[in-house]
């Protein structure tokens, strides 16, 4: 198959189409389901005590409160559930399988503007409905990385239906949920230079995230802890990798290091800069597959050389490498398949030990008292943990499956230390590879196809004074 002859294969009637996106969405729930009675130790620890908290709180009411490490917008949602007659995880777990069929609609309406009335838009959205980890992170996990990815890539489609404002708003959507959605930005900084983006489309991002903020400020919220909150995130975790398949499991040997975590972020920025600069001074058309390609990249790479990133972090990475395998089958066929790989096999450590032993859910990894910073449910009536924390929310303790201060686990298949403990299916140096030859094969396929294109040659001014 290549780039462009899909498009010459036989149109699926609407109706027929309809019915089909129903049943592969019917199924998509339906597998679901299966997963919903699991309970992780991320939902023990975090989301049912936070969902706790709300109810015994007054709902909404309870957002004056600090209780919480996750922003105002999901907590609107846990505050409406707390009124909902369904139980707290089966609820939980629908919120974010509600923003998989989200994400999932974002893709197929991607995938569509390359091959318009054809079956792949529909394909592309099922893969990513059913991609394991899709399917395990809202499912099993209770986590809602859905929410900030499914805006995320709802943003890269605006950007290439040239409508940038609300590509914006979507983006300021993708930041009010979770902080990772800054792995988008280098990619937007590039739409920026590039003008496919005005500058001042940018400034609705942070407008949206204080806008989401107002009805948290009318319940009695304190506006510093709010701007606040993702400050608190970024220093809770001090090791370089946190189950993530990237760069750091290559440094079995080093739990944390100061100097490794400041190295990792100069050097994914003088990466990024290293690929954006020629871009920008070719004045390279960013076409719509490369603006798909360029995305790609960004929320791959960045997750893959920052430090202290979680397995999860690989989500928006596991559609955006789909979606441009569809845009560029011949070349980047393989990317979502090595990307895939190393993005749900990272699931495994955690997934299949949460059940068991304490909050943590690692045998013989507490997360009790003793945990780390910001534990508790500090300033509020009721709450547990230490005083005077910081708007951290972590219940109990640690995140699960954190240790005791002074323990040290290893990983039985090597791999960097923490939160790799559990059981390793593949061994994360294998997983680590696999994510960069992915990563690779996507750089790779981007420069090729900058490269066939010269550059502008630069106007002078006797060419302007040319012209009439």
């Amino acid at each position: 198959m290549t780039d462009n002859d899909v498009a010459a294969r036989p149109k699926p009637r609407r109706a027929l189409l309809i019915a089909v996106a129903a049943v592969v969405v019917l199924g998509g729930l339906a597998v679901r389901t299966a997963f919903f009675s699991y309970t992780s130790g991320d939902y023990r620890a975090f989301v049912s005590q936070w969902y706790e908290f709300i109810k015994q709180n007054g709902g909404f009411s309870a957002l004056k409160y600090t209780f919480a490490n996750y922003n105002t917008p999901y907590l609107y949602l846990l505050a409406i559930l707390t009124h909902i007659p369904v139980p707290a995880l089966y609820g939980v777990k629908a919120i974010s399988v509600l923003f998989d069929l989200v994400l999932a609609f974002f893709t197929y309406r991607i995938v569509a503007l390359r091959y318009p009335g054809t079956w792949w838009p529909l394909l592309a959205g099922a893969i990513v409905l059913y991609l394991p980890t899709v399917v395990l992170n809202s499912a099993a996990w209770a986590q809602v990385d859905s929410a900030y990815s499914a805006f995320g890539v709802g943003g890269v489609y605006f950007v290439l239906r040239k409508r940038p404002w609300l590509a914006c708003v979507f983006f300021g959507l993708a930041f009010a949920f979770k902080l990772q959605a800054v792995f988008f930005f280098p990619a937007l900084l590039l739409l920026v230079l590039r003008k496919r983006v005005p500058w001042p489309a940018l400034l609705l991002i942070p407008a949206v995230y204080l806008l989401l903020d107002v009805p948290a400020l009318i319940a009695g919220a304190n506006f510093g802890d709010l701007l606040k909150i993702y400050l608190s995130q970024s220093d809770t975790y001090d090791q370089l990798t946190l189950n993530a398949p990237n760069v750091y499991q290559y440094f079995s040997s080093v739990t944390s290091s100061s100097a490794l975590r400041l190295g990792g972020i100069v050097v994914t920025g003088l990466i990024l800069l290293a690929l954006m600069i020629p871009v920008v001074v070719r004045r390279s058309e960013l076409t719509p597959a490369r603006i798909v390609l360029v995305s790609a990249i960004s929320v791959t790479l960045v997750p893959y050389f920052l430090p202290a990133m979680h397995e999860r972090y690989f989500y928006p990475a596991d559609a955006l490498s789909v979606i441009a395998a569809f845009y560029l089958p011949r070349r980047l066929w393989a990317f979502p398949i090595l990307e895939q790989f190393a993005s749900g096999f990272a699931y495994a450590p955690y997934l299949l030990n949460s059940r068991q032993g304490g909050p943590g859910g690692f045998p013989g990894r507490p997360g009790g008292a003793g945990g780390r910073r910001g534990s508790g449910f500090p300033g509020a009536p009721g709450g547990t943990g230490n005083p005077g924390g910081r708007r951290g929310g972590f219940p109990g303790g640690a995140r699960p499956g954190a240790s005791q201060p002074g323990q040290q686990f290893r990983p039985p298949g090597g791999g960097n230390g923490g939160l790799t403990t559990g059981t390793v299916l593949v061994d994360f140096w294998i997983l680590s590879t696999a994510m960069l030859a992915g990563l690779v094969l996507a750089v790779w396929a981007a420069v090729q196809d900058f490269r066939r294109e010269p550059p502008v040659p630069q106007e002078t001014p006797q060419d302007s004074a040319a012209q009439p």
